[in-house]
């Protein structure tokens, strides 16, 4: 029985950052790389990412053993996703996944589908003790004969909905993000860093550089291509995503630095995400935008703007594919790392 999945990314647009948070990295990987990740070891035959963008562009893509991966950029995603569903069903795909690229769900996927296809059900939608959930299971077939914006927002009854007992997390806003972070550095849900965990708790991306006198306490992450300074020190679940910069002596404590950003020379950054020039302090909830580049700027502003557009999405969408794959036949090779002349410390 066909099954298919279409990942949603929306136009919102945070004042912290150019693009949606589904597209920014995450302990070294995208949330739509983590979904469509989860969906190929599930082996669903085709998978579709609906961006509601008009700026941008998209292109077909197809790798890894899927028959097809496309990246569509649509002004309407309720029209778009009913066309995606009639396209499924004209290919022999019975019953298609959505879910929204923003939220991080650990949930069985095959016991929602099953679920879903004994309840007999057009449309069945996850939910948690929070409330309803952007990830449903539509029969493709049916989904056409009805209207499909009303049966996606309206709410069923707890008995035909599929309840998630598991870790959930709706990354809406920087605070979000933030926060499962620290639940993924603690433990506390299934979510890894990408890279490599050279000590208990302390993950390290490929190609990262450490000084020999910088300070990196579990729990952190050093994301690929980043470097860390002399005399720094990254504590208290902080990561620092792929691309940046920390300088000399500056402390980093329980915050995120997204990919990509400078950080500038014996600075104190503490329960805040930084991204560019912006730092949003999260006990203030407030964004500040620094002027002085010498302070904090962005590394690349080229690499950025295309970090944070669908063509972008769409090379995350091949490799989310191509890791899935190698990782349903082979455990992962070890990545390489740079560090100085002694260990980090812990």
């Amino acid at each position: 029985m066909g099954l298919g999945a279409i990942v949603v990314i929306g136009a919102e647009r945070e004042s912290l950052l150019a693009g949606p948070l589904a597209c920014v990295d995450i302990l070294g990987r995208s949330m739509v790389e983590r979904a469509i990740e989860r969906f190929v070891r599930y082996e669903v035959e085709a998978v579709t990412v609906l961006a509601e963008s008009e700026e941008c562009y998209g292109s077909r893509t197809s790798a890894g053993g899927l028959d097809s991966a496309n990246v569509k950029v649509v002004a309407d995603v309720v029209s778009a996703i009913t066309e995606q569903l009639k396209e499924y069903a004209e290919k022999g795909i019975e019953h298609s996944f959505i879910v929204s690229g923003s939220m991080y769900a650990e949930t069985d996927l095959l016991d929602l589908f099953y679920f879903h296809r004994e309840a007999q059900q057009i449309v069945t939608r996850g939910i948690d003790r929070e409330g309803p959930l952007d990830l449903w299971v539509v029969d493709c077939a049916k989904a056409r004969e009805a209207d499909l914006g009303i049966l996606l927002k309206e709410e069923q009854e707890p008995g035909n909905s599929y309840f998630i007992r598991d870790y959930v997390s709706r990354v809406t806003q920087p605070q979000d993000l933030r926060r499962l972070v620290s639940d993924a550095l603690a433990g506390r849900c299934a979510l890894r860093p990408s890279g490599r965990e050279i000590r208990p708790g302390i993950w390290i991306g490929e190609r990262a550089e450490v000084h020999r006198r910088a300070r990196i306490v579990a729990p952190a992450y050093i994301g690929c291509g980043s470097k860390v300074e002399e005399d720094t020190l990254i504590t208290r679940c902080s990561s620092i995503e792929r691309d940046c910069y920390v300088d000399c002596g500056t402390v980093i404590e329980d915050s995120s630095i997204l990919a990509n950003t400078h950080v500038g020379i014996w600075l104190d950054v503490c329960h805040a995400v930084a991204s560019g020039n912006k730092l949003l302090s999260l006990g203030h909830d407030v964004v500040v935008e620094i002027s002085d580049p010498s302070v904090m700027r962005s590394n690349d502003e080229t690499r950025r703007a295309l970090d944070l557009s669908l063509q972008h999405v769409e090379q995350q969408v091949v490799a989310a594919i191509e890791v899935a794959a190698i990782q349903r036949e082979q455990p992962p090779a070890p990545e390489t790392w740079q560090l100085g002349a002694n260990p980090i410390q812990g």
